[in-house]
């Protein structure tokens, strides 16, 4: 196991965190990024770094040797969807599983979203249908279909949060705050690595895992608490009542993966 090599394209917000600790868990690391500048920081973590952007036509070369004698393919490449200009998010992911090389890597894990549930209702699991209504959501479910066999696993995470990134950032902004009563569907940033680390090491592939931490507040108590603790102004919410009871939990995680949630309460 400690002679894996896993190759990480897009060593981003979860990327890079995922690099350094399987770094640490003795695994080889390759990864790639977008930016020149951060060439240098993926060196200083002992990560193989390459320089790759799928938007453009990247140097072929570079991308063979990216993935060249690898074990474990992470794509972690979130849609970036305006919306006044859709970028195919299909045909970019597209361009990885059409290199020859894909065919030589054992397994690959596909980082997905629970948006490809849309505004179903009620408790969503991994066997529930998703029905997404939104482009991200339309995009992200017809990339899974590169990825849905055997050999891979597909994590569909809720809405990712620590504490730099939370949405308590923007929503201080607004002057009032909609769907109060909403379940949140949240995730740490140390539970999808968690989550991931699990996969690879107890070899659970041919998988979807719904990567959401089974706390399930209302939105406004959720963001109450967190003013507190932070010693701020609370959010102004809409007295306008909508129904939305989405909760978002995955029963094959303990099971299957005997993972336990770092952060149980976010």
């Amino acid at each position: 196991m400690s002679q894996h090599k896993i190759a990480i394209i897009g060593c981003g917000w979860l990327g890079l965190p995922l690099a350094k600790k399987l770094i640490k868990e003795n695994f080889i690391v390759k990864g790639s990024t977008t930016s020149k500048e951060k060439i240098s920081v993926l060196k200083t973590e002992k990560i193989e770094p390459f320089l790759i952007d799928l938007n453009k036509n990247s140097d072929k070369e570079i991308f063979n040797s990216f993935l060249k004698n690898v074990d474990i393919l992470i794509i972690n490449i979130p849609p970036k969807i305006r919306k006044e200009k859709t970028i195919n998010y299909y045909n970019k992911i597209q361009k990885i599983t059409s290199n020859n090389l894909i065919k030589k890597i054992n397994n690959i894990i596909f980082i997905s979203s629970t948006s490809v549930y849309g505004s179903k209702q009620g408790k969503i699991n991994s066997q529930t249908i998703p029905s997404p209504d939104t482009i991200n959501g339309k995009e992200i479910l017809k990339t899974e279909k590169l990825f849905n066999n055997k050999n891979n696993t597909i994590i569909r995470f809720g809405g990712l949060i620590n504490e730099t990134r939370n949405p308590l950032t923007y929503l201080t902004k607004k002057q009032e705050v909609l769907n109060s009563d909403a379940p949140i569907n949240y995730i740490h940033l140390e539970d999808c690595i968690g989550i991931i680390l699990s996969v690879i090491k107890k070899n659970k592939w041919g998988k979807i895992y719904l990567g959401v931490t089974p706390f399930h507040p209302t939105k406004k108590n959720y963001f109450d608490n967190l003013c507190e603790k932070k010693r701020i102004k609370k959010l102004t919410f809409s007295s306008k009542k909508t129904v939305i009871n989405k909760k978002i939990d995955d029963n094959k995680i303990k099971p299957e993966l005997n993972y336990t949630f770092k952060y149980p309460s976010l």
